[in-house]
């Protein structure tokens, strides 16, 4: 046995002496990286890590540990992770040898017939006449056999050219190119729960101001109304202030079917029953999370979909390896080792023992070149994985370049908007002093009352969309890749 050991020995040194572990960089795709972001980031952070606890928000924080925990689309995500982890370890499980235990019992009967034996050829020629008489049954010489057997029966394919290293390196590099998808998927289902949250609290606030804007129109229909029976006021101005609370109704209406929706929609991410009424109480924070301090070329190690993109390439570089060495002839051995006895007590007795070993080799001659096309698949699918990468990454620069350019957009319409919605509100509040002290119409009053209200729903939809657009480029800038290992 000892010319089998170093056989095995050298075999397993020879293949992992063999070992190549691809590796792929930006730079060798041609994509011309810049060093600086042409949208200078005037505010920096270290520590990116830190985003949610840059809001203040206790409740936000509260929502998004909830999600973590308890959303279906989350637990769904961590579960998905144990498949690819445990499909790579079954793909790559070809390289080990396969041993299995077997027990078998076989009992049987066989006769000498067949053969031309009788009773007569044993020395009963002798008999009398009587047993002449008997029947031809009595002439047949059988016999029972009764077999146990207990053994290991093992098939290992011997990896010398390194062939089903390869699969298993493929399959080891999909299964971290998925893992990474999943975190970025991860992280991202966290970054968008925070963006619906303060959609949420936004619709809040939107309904807080059209019960307002409600209330003022009511306040000057009454006014007017008073004044109408008083014979003080047309009844065109009266039929003007009523329909302006109509109108107000309608959009107050509105304004709460929105909350109410999107309130369902929180609860579900987060596991809990609709019932519509998550937020209750609300308002959208003024400070914002710093932008991490990155430059364009770390693209590539913190965002882990381009970790994933740059697997995948390596991956097919392993696929293309593998193809070719099938042209190369295939050894297996197989064997087993094991006792075979016709006494049940004696399996375990070494006396009784049996062993067999084989050696195959296969080699291809003729197969329609499918071995020669299956490699042609391959490198295509290599040169696609290339192009999806180049692919991800100028779409990740564009990502970072427009987020970072709308986010200095928005600070400028906030500012501009700020102003406005002071203004507005200033001219509401003179409107209807002058129209007090019958100075101007009601036209003029509830025309300031409407550019005020639409101001300030400008504003608060702008609020929401700079805290949006600053998420968002977080999640393009990398982000935190924790959100998935945490759950794992």
């Amino acid at each position: 046995m000892l010319p089998i050991h170093l056989l095995f020995s050298f075999i397993i040194i020879f293949a992992f002496g063999c070992y190549h572990n691809p590796r792929t960089s930006a730079d060798e795709l041609g994509v011309n990286i810049p060093e600086e972001w042409s949208m200078p980031i005037y505010e920096k952070s270290d520590n990116n890590k830190e985003w949610v606890t840059a809001f203040k928000d206790k409740e936000l924080i509260s929502y998004l540990e909830a999600v973590k925990v308890k959303s279906p689309d989350f637990l769904s995500i961590l579960e998905n992770e144990k498949i690819g982890r445990y499909n790579a370890k079954i793909r790559g499980a070809n390289i080990l040898p396969s041993v299995n235990f077997s027990f078998n019992q076989s009992e049987s009967r066989q006769n000498l017939s067949a053969f031309g034996f009788a009773d007569s050829f044993l020395g009963n020629q002798g008999s009398d006449s009587s047993s002449q008489n008997n029947s031809s049954s009595s002439n047949v010489i059988s016999f029972e056999n009764k077999t146990f057997g207990l053994g290991l029966n093992y098939q290992w394919e011997l990896d010398i050219w390194g062939r089903l290293l390869n699969e298993r390196i493929a399959a080891r590099k999909d299964y971290e190119a998925a893992k990474y998808d999943l975190s970025y998927l991860g992280f991202s289902l966290v970054v968008r729960s925070a963006i619906l949250f303060y959609q949420g609290v936004e619709a809040l606030e939107q309904s807080t101001l059209s019960e307002e804007s409600y209330a003022s129109l009511v306040e000057i229909r009454n006014l007017v109304k008073n004044r109408y029976e008083k014979g003080l006021r047309s009844s065109l101005d009266y039929r003007l202030a009523e329909t302006s609370v109509s109108t107000a109704i309608l959009e107050m209406e509105n304004r709460k079917n929105q909350l109410v929706s999107i309130n369902r929609q929180l609860e579900t991410l987060a596991g809990k029953y609709p019932t519509g009424t998550f937020i209750k109480q609300k308002k959208l924070p003024t400070n914002l999370p710093s932008i991490p301090k990155s430059i364009p070329a770390a693209i590539v190690e913190r965002r882990p979909d381009i970790r994933s993109l740059i697997l995948k390439v390596e991956s097919n570089v392993s696929r293309v390896s593998q193809a070719k060495r099938n042209l190369l002839p295939g050894i297996s051995l197989t064997g087993s080792l094991g006792t075979s006895t016709q006494d049940f007590e004696e399996l375990l007795n070494k006396d009784y023992g049996i062993w067999n070993l084989g050696l195959n080799i296969t080699a291809p001659i003729f197969n329609g070149k499918r071995l020669r096309s299956a490699i042609k698949v391959q490198e295509a699918a290599f040169e696609i994985s290339r192009q999806d990468l180049v692919k991800g990454l100028l779409k990740a620069f564009s990502e970072v370049e427009q987020l970072m350019y709308f986010d200095q957009s928005l600070k400028v319409q906030i500012n501009a908007m700020r102003s406005g919605v002071e203004q507005s509100k200033d001219a509401y509040n003179l409107s209807k002093e002058r129209y007090d002290k019958g100075v101007t119409t009601l036209e003029s009053v509830l025309s300031s009352q409407r550019q005020y209200n639409t101001i300030k729903s400008q504003y608060l939809q702008l609020q929401r969309q700079s805290i949006e657009n600053r998420l968002l480029l977080i999640l393009a800038l990398g982000g935190d890749f924790g959100y998935i290992n945490e759950g794992s």
